[in-house]
């Protein structure tokens, strides 16, 4: 007979409070997938368990299988992020790559590749990277897991090899699409620097990855583009891509007053 109870590395995705005192956690395990359990009492002042159940945390959870949901009894914390957690942009990133995981995985499906890129990216995140070199790297390879790798060596229309040159990009057909082929296809310009990220992204792991520089204008084309083709792959809008952009165009905080 298995046993009642199991253990699970596990990062909370979201959290839905439950009644008065419990909350149905999101839990996306390395061995067992994407989890939805019940934290009994966790919003009670006294509960011991409070901070293993904030999105982002990573921990060890003890579980006991239950006839609907299972049951949380116990956890160890392996990873809180406080320097993610102290910085709005960072924890909206954090946010944002957590929600494609959820996005992109169904109920205790296989997902052990894709928690090692979503640990990666929250842990880069507290670390100080950039966040949207970590989000479109995140972006790229969650997109590349799931089977929907945008096409960036050849023109998705044509199959010709993609020059050097601007292009164009289009998230209905897949990908680039070569200058000969843009004016048929549509979609926005794709610039030679943008491609090539896109290109570097794609063949590297994060820390290769972080050593691509990128200012703020091809930042914006990156995301730009990657918002369209992840919104076109889930057929919605990611919230908190929303989030971030209410954060970016929030007025600059004041410089502090320093006493002469």
């Amino acid at each position: 007979m298995a046993s009642r109870t199991y253990r699970a590395e596990a990062i909370v995705l979201r959290a839905v409070d439950l009644g008065e005192a419990d909350r149905i956690l999101v839990l996306f395990t390395r061995r067992f997938g994407k989890v939805h359990v019940v934290a009994k009492g966790i919003r009670r002042a006294t509960s011991r368990m409070a901070g293993h159940a904030e999105p982002l945390t990573h921990a060890t959870y003890q579980l006991a299988r239950g006839r609907e949901l299972d049951v949380l009894t116990g956890a160890e914390a392996r990873a809180i992020y406080p320097s993610l957690r102290d910085d709005l942009v960072r924890i909206a990133a954090g946010w944002y790559v957590a929600e494609l995981a959820d996005r992109f995985t169904v109920e205790r499906g296989p997902a052990a590749p894709l928690f090692d890129l979503l640990e990666t990216a929250l842990r880069h995140l507290d670390a100080g990277h950039p966040p949207a070199l970590v989000c479109r790297w995140f972006d790229l390879h969650v997109l590349d897991r799931a089977g929907f790798r945008p096409e960036v060596a050849d023109c998705v229309v044509c199959r010709d090899r993609l020059e050097e040159r601007e292009n164009a990009w289009s998230a209905v057909a897949g990908g680039a699409v070569c200058a000969g082929c843009a004016s048929h296809a549509g979609g926005p310009a794709l610039s030679v620097r943008a491609l090539k990220s896109f290109r570097y992204l794609l063949a590297h792991d994060f820390a290769s990855a972080s050593l691509l520089r990128v200012d703020e204008r091809l930042a914006l084309e990156l995301e730009r583009h990657l918002r369209l083709f992840v919104q076109h792959v889930l057929d919605r809008e990611v919230t908190a891509a929303r989030l971030i952009d209410e954060i970016r165009a929030l007025p600059p905080r004041p410089a502090p007053i320093v006493a002469s």
